[in-house]
């Protein structure tokens, strides 16, 4: 069963503010480094490891993992120093057909947010 997001996005996509905010997502997985990054995210990483692997600058990687948590898109898994990333959803896909549709899977539940 689907569940339609209004207010906070129940799979964690947010804008950190009101809620679900698909310009944001749309725009920052048009990115090829932040789409990349996101890809490329299969466990906890540190922002070294995903600069390494993706051969990325350091300040580069900083602040694109910085904005896909912003986005919902990656949490923290660690209190540690360094932290270690993961994907916010085990799924996240964008569908362009009317209206532009953000779905994202959870704990196998898919949920979405509309354009």
């Amino acid at each position: 069963m689907s569940q339609l997001a209004t207010d906070g996005h129940p799979c964690g996509i947010s804008d950190g503010e009101g809620g679900c905010n698909p310009e944001r997502i749309v725009s920052l997985l048009s990115e090829d480094t932040a789409r990349e990054l996101y890809r490329y995210t299969d466990g906890p990483t540190t922002v070294s490891e995903f600069a390494e692997a993706l051969e990325l600058p350091l300040s580069t990687t900083y602040r694109t993992v910085s904005r896909l948590e912003d986005a919902g898109l990656l949490r923290s898994v660690s209190r540690t120093d360094p932290a270690k990333y993961v994907r916010a959803a085990e799924h996240v896909s964008v569908s362009y057909d009317e209206p532009i549709r953000i779905t994202c899977v959870r704990g196998g539940l898919p949920l979405y947010c509309d354009l």
